[in-house]
């Protein structure tokens, strides 16, 4: 008879399956395939994830899961598991007895302390606002008692009581209106030659205008690990999923980054790019207004 390993391995090559194909399937890295068929067990996490490896290891190639983790289970010199453990934890689980409550009411009390909180600050606001209120309403009242100053007339010897006095707005009117000696002469002077011409002025540091908005669009295929960056700013870091698209707008560069870049699509202004590089493999794209850049980056 032979070992776990051989037998998965003999499965698996009889029916033409590659591990690059368990891979793209199951997504369990190939270094974990490869330690199943060697039965390097110390190699894998342990515990339930050894079994759903190996379950998911027989969905793909197709034979029995149950007889595949038993076969490894006695390959591995793993205990079965303790059925009656199991069932008194699910028990526990989902028992329908719930903890007896304190008999004081915290969640109302906390509520009260925070409508108390909020209305002593509206109220603080409320009575700010009617202080700045009056304030602003005393000092119209003083700017409308200032009286008008007296017009100064040109008869010598006439008191300024003796004269009927002017609106003050007519006043005002009449010296804004009115230029001054230095005002006429600078009218009538003609400008020197020096004045007349126009000094152009120098642009202030960092006035440069932005580059062009361009977008770029991301479209996965399947299950894939992306990292972008708009402007130096990480926009998006993770897994995404059909059918999630991601649009990034940017107007200095945007940095791209998959470690699937046989399952992403990508375009640039609605131009698809094409991507070097296969399933489970990386591949990094810097984007300007332009289009693609061809200088390294990281993500």
């Amino acid at each position: 008879m032979s070992s776990f390993g051989e037998h998965l391995r003999r499965e698996r090559e009889m029916r033409g399956i590659s591990l690059d194909e368990i891979v793209a399937t199951t997504k369990i890295g190939r270094r974990l395939l490869v330690a199943l068929e060697e039965e390097q067990f110390d190699l894998l996490p342990g515990g339930i994830f050894n079994k759903s490896y190996v379950r998911a290891y027989a969905k793909c190639v197709g034979i029995n899961e149950d007889a595949a983790v038993a076969e490894y289970i006695e390959a591995a010199n793993e205990p079965p598991a303790d059925t009656r453990v199991i069932a008194q934890q699910h028990a526990s689980i989902h028992s329908d007895r719930r903890p007896q409550s304190s008999g004081f009411p915290v969640v109302p009390v906390l509520i009260l302390l925070v409508l108390a909180a909020g209305g002593a600050a509206g109220w603080k606001l409320y009575q700010q606002h009617l202080r700045e209120r009056q304030q602003n309403a005393a000092a119209t009242a003083a700017a409308a008692t200032v009286p008008a100053p007296a017009p100064v007339t040109p008869e010598a010897g006439v008191s300024n009581a003796s004269q009927p006095q002017k609106p003050a707005t007519q006043i005002a009117s009449q010296t804004a209106a009115a230029p001054s000696q230095a005002e006429k002469q600078a009218i009538t002077a003609p400008a020197p030659t020096a004045a007349r011409q126009t000094v152009p002025a120098e642009p202030s540091p960092g006035a440069e205008a932005a580059g062009p908005a361009f977008e770029v669009t991301v479209r996965p295929k399947d299950a894939a690990w992306v990292s972008i960056k708009s402007d130096g700013k990480y926009v998006v870091r993770g897994i995404i999923r059909p059918p999630d698209v991601k649009t990034i707008h940017a107007t200095d560069e945007i940095v791209f980054y998959t470690g699937n870049a046989g399952d992403v699509e990508v375009a640039f202004n609605g131009k698809n790019v094409p991507l070097t590089g296969g399933a489970n493999e990386e591949t990094v794209l810097v984007f300007n207004s332009r289009g693609v850049m061809r200088k390294p980056a990281t993500p």
